[in-house]
C-alpha cells in the first residue's frame, strides 16, 4: 500500500496526516510548533511525523509533503522569510533535510497553497469543479489557487499575495512597509486591534457573533466584511473560480463570518449589475473543519511520486 504523509506547520502547531491508498485519512495527530528559529521548526516538524507514523503503524513512507509560511522555493525545497516560525533570510533546506531524514521523496509548498489544494480535494469530493480560490483569512491574509485541478504558483510562487494590496487610503501600516493593505485593514491581527478581547479568546468568533445583536460590533464586522468582499471580487475577476474558499483562523468564527461577508458581498452587488452578474454569494464557501492543509501538503507529495506508483489524485502538484 502506498502510504503519504502531510504536515502543515503552523506558528502554534503543526499538524500531519497519513493517507492510505484510497487518499482516506489513516491517521491524524499534530504537536505544539517550536517557533524558535529552523532548528526548532526541523526538530517540530520531525516529532510530528514520528508520532504520526507511530500512530498508523508505518514503518516507510513513499512520500511526504510540507506545507510551512513564508516564500518557499517548491523546486529547491527551501522556505525564507517566515517571520512567525523565526526563519529570516536565509533559507530553510527543509525538504532535502527531511528527505535525508525519512528516506523518502518530499514536497514542500507555501502553507496556503498546500491548504488550496487540500480544500479542492475536499470539495471536488463531492461537487464537479476544476477551479477553486482559497482565501486564507489569519494573522496575515493570502489567497491559494488552483486552475484546471492544479495548483497555481506564479512565476516568483507569490501567485495569490493579495494580502498586500493597498485597499484603504491613509491606512494602518503593513507589515511589508506600505499602508492600508488588506492585511492591515481585514486580517485576524487587524481585528484583535479593532475588537480586542480577554486573553485566550477568539476576538473573530466574538466580533461576528456579537455583531448579530450589538450596533458597534455590527459597524466594525461590516467594514471588515466590506473588504473581505472586495478581496473575493478581487479574486474572481482575476481568476474567475468556480469556488471562493473562506478559511483559515478567522474562518472559526463560521456562519456569523459567511453571513457578514455575504452582505458586504450584496452591498457591492446593490452598487453594480457587473458584480451582481458575478453571482458571488452562490460561489463562496467556508473552508471543511478538516486538516487541510497537511490534506493538501500530502496530496501536493503525491504528485512528485513516478507514474503508476500510486493512484493520481484529481488535484495536481
Amino acid at each position: 500500500m502506498t502510504v503519504i504523509a502531510g504536515v502543515d506547520v503552523g506558528g502554534t502547531k503543526t499538524s500531519a496526516v497519513l493517507l492510505g491508498e484510497d487518499r482516506a485519512l489513516a491517521a491524524v495527530t499534530s504537536v505544539p510548533t517550536d517557533a524558535s528559529g529552523p532548528g526548532g521548526v526541523y526538530e517540530s516538524t520531525t516529532h510530528a511525523i514520528e508520532e504520526l507514523a507511530a500512530a498508523g503503524s508505518v514503518l516507510r513512507l513513499d512520500a511526504l509533503g510540507i506545507g510551512i509560511a513564508g516564500l518557499v522555493d517548491n523546486r529547491r525545497g527551501t522556505v525564507n522569510h517566515a517571520v512567525n516560525l523565526g526563519i529570516n533570510d536565509v533559507p530553510l533546506e527543509i525538504g532535502s533535510l527531511l528527505a535525508d531524514r525519512f528516506g523518502t521523496v518530499t514536497n514542500v509548498e507555501n502553507d496556503v497553497n498546500a491548504s488550496a489544494l487540500g480544500a479542492y480535494v475536499q470539495m471536488s469530493a463531492s461537487e464537479e469543479i476544476d477551479d477553486l480560490a482559497y482565501l486564507s483569512i489569519g494573522t496575515g491574509i493570502a489567497a491559494g489557487v488552483v486552475l484546471n485541478g492544479r495548483l497555481h504558483r506564479g512565476r516568483r510562487g507569490v501567485a495569490g499575495e493579495i494580502g498586500h494590496l493597498p485597499v484603504a487610503a491613509g491606512g494602518p501600516e503593513c507589515a511589508c512597509g506600505l499602508r492600508g493593505c488588506l492585511e492591515a485593514v481585514a486580517s485576524g491581527r487587524a481585528i484583535e486591534r479593532a475588537w480586542p478581547v480577554a486573553a485566550g479568546r477568539n476576538s473573530a468568533t466574538e466580533l461576528f457573533a456579537a455583531s448579530r445583536r450589538d450596533e458597534a460590533a455590527a459597524r466594525v464586522a461590516g467594514e471588515i466584511a466590506d473588504h473581505l468582499a472586495g478581496a473575493i471580487l478581487l479574486l474572481a475577476v482575476t481568476y474567475d473560480a468556480e469556488r471562493v474558499v473562506l478559511g483559515g483562523g478567522v474562518a472559526e468564527a463560521r456562519t456569523p463570518l459567511r453571513e457578514a461577508v455575504d452582505d458586504g458581498l450584496r452591498r457591492l452587488e446593490r452598487r453594480s449589475a457587473f458584480v451582481r452578474a458575478l453571482e458571488l454569494p452562490a460561489r463562496l464557501r467556508l473552508c471543511a473543519d478538516e486538516p487541510i492543509g497537511a490534506i493538501g501538503a500530502a496530496v501536493a507529495a503525491a504528485g512528485r511520486l513516478p507514474q503508476g506508483t500510486a493512484p493520481r489524485p484529481r488535484a495536481e502538484q
